[in-house]
């Protein structure tokens, strides 16, 4: 799907057809997804939050303006969305409520990345998902994050060899 074929799709959004913003969803969400896995650092919580997102988008899509942006403006309710789910749980942490978990494989490699991708700073985390989830190229990467082009490459290798370094020692 192209940007003109978006753009005919929204406009069929915003005049009610609530089938077009499927198409939406499914062109659009591996990439909040990416953010929200990013900046968040857990599965679960970034599938929460990229559902909601594209909820969101879906309720405001009357309000989206510039249809060429779409991609941009879903990307910002998501990492609203995420920014605000961090904020809860720092209220909860603080409060002294201990956050609790159950997951069906604790033990699994994929529990071990997603540590390990939780152990990773934001600021290296989200360039490095969506780098390797989205499928972004770093200039993309650059341009979204509002950073350099070798400030985005930099971020993403700093990021692969932390999470390189901490993968291989936990299986030393």
């Amino acid at each position: 799907m192209n940007a003109r074929l978006d753009n005919s799709v929204i406009r069929a959004c915003q005049n009610g057809d609530k089938a077009a913003y499927a198409k939406l969803v499914e062109r659009h969400y591996k990439g909040v997804f990416a953010l929200c896995l990013g900046m968040l650092g857990n599965v679960h919580d970034a599938e929460d939050a990229a559902q909601e997102a594209m909820l969101k988008g879906f309720l405001r899509i009357r309000k989206l303006k510039k249809y060429d942006q779409f991609d941009w403006w879903i990307l910002r309710i998501a990492k609203n969305i995420c920014i605000d789910f961090i904020r809860r749980q720092k209220r909860i942490r603080a409060s002294g409520v201990k956050e609790s978990r159950l997951t069906d494989h604790q033990n699994s490699d994929h529990d071990e990345l997603e540590q390990a991708l939780r152990q990773l700073p934001r600021e290296l985390r989200v360039p490095l998902t969506m780098f390797y989830f989205d499928g972004k190229n770093a200039k993309i990467i650059a341009e979204k994050l509002n950073i350099s082009h070798s400030g985005a490459c930099q971020k993403i290798r700093q990021a692969r060899r932390q999470l390189h370094e901490w993968l291989t020692e936990r299986t030393k």
